[in-house]
């Protein structure tokens, strides 16, 4: 990832809008796309054309409980088309995990590197489980099979935690829970410093601020996490590390407002 040079530019992209219960806010799928000077690299990827066009068969008929929007122009291929860039254009593809909402993109874009950890990789390929195969999906899988980087040892330290850096501006840090292999993702913005892109390590931003995310969150977190004890440990140390002086910008996946407010 080195040879891409140095980052110019962030930005924040919605790659999938569900409502996770009637009634209730639209979420997003907070995708980040980082322009390098040679080329772009994808934080997560949401979902992917196939799977907007053929959602039952490729995401499961439990999907539609979360009223997915499925629509093809929050594809991440869709928004590159019209900003002017092609599929060819992404060298790399970050995932923070390989659930079927972040991971599905990825297909879209063939040539890409897809990066995760070892052990996210291994509980993707084995499904395990009622929820692993609900999580991951095969088709998904299959499209990143010959072209997958797992990582298992760390090669250096951020913020006080262990990590694997990817480039100068990339690091993906090991932070199980929702998964088994979960991560979350630093990127140097040039423009802004430090972002923290922390995935499904929490779903509300009140789980970075001390405060209740209301017992309808903390219901989804304890239904989808692999480890709730780790899940909880975790998001006290992104709550500690979110109010540190010089620390990074810390936002989750799917929090409406996080998401909005860093794309103004």
């Amino acid at each position: 990832m080195q040879s891409l040079g140095s980052l110019v530019r962030v930005r924040h992209i919605n790659c999938g809008t569900f409502r996770a219960r009637i009634g209730g806010p639209a979420l997003v799928s907070h995708v980040l796309v980082c322009e390098f000077e040679h080329g772009l690299v994808l934080v997560d990827s949401g979902l992917g054309t196939d799977d907007v066009a053929h959602a039952t068969a490729r995401l499961g008929a439990g999907f539609r409980l979360l009223l997915p929007a499925l629509d093809s122009a929050e594809t991440a291929l869709d928004q590159l088309d019209r900003l002017g860039w092609t599929a060819n254009d992404v060298t790399d593809v970050v995932l923070t995990h390989l659930d079927l909402d972040h991971a599905g993109g990825a297909a879209d874009f063939p040539s890409a590197t897809v990066h995760t950890t070892a052990v996210e990789l291994k509980s993707a390929q084995t499904r395990s489980g009622i929820p692993a195969k609900v999580r991951y999906r095969p088709t998904h899988l299959a499209a990143i099979e010959h072209r997958s980087a797992g990582y298992v040892e760390c090669s250096g330290e951020l913020f006080g935690m262990a990590g694997h850096q990817l480039h100068d501006s990339v690091w993906m840090i090991p932070m199980p829970g929702h998964t088994a292999g979960h991560s979350v993702v630093a990127i140097r913005d040039p423009e802004h410093g430090w972002l923290l892109h922390a995935g499904d390590a929490f779903h509300h931003r009140r789980a970075v601020t001390g405060q209740r995310s209301g017992r309808s969150i903390s219901m989804a977190e304890a239904l989808f996490a692999d480890d709730l004890k780790l899940l909880r440990t975790n998001q006290r140390r992104l709550a500690d590390l979110s109010t540190t002086p010089g620390g990074p910008r810390v936002f989750c996946a799917h929090d409406p407002i996080q998401f909005r407010a860093l794309i103004t």
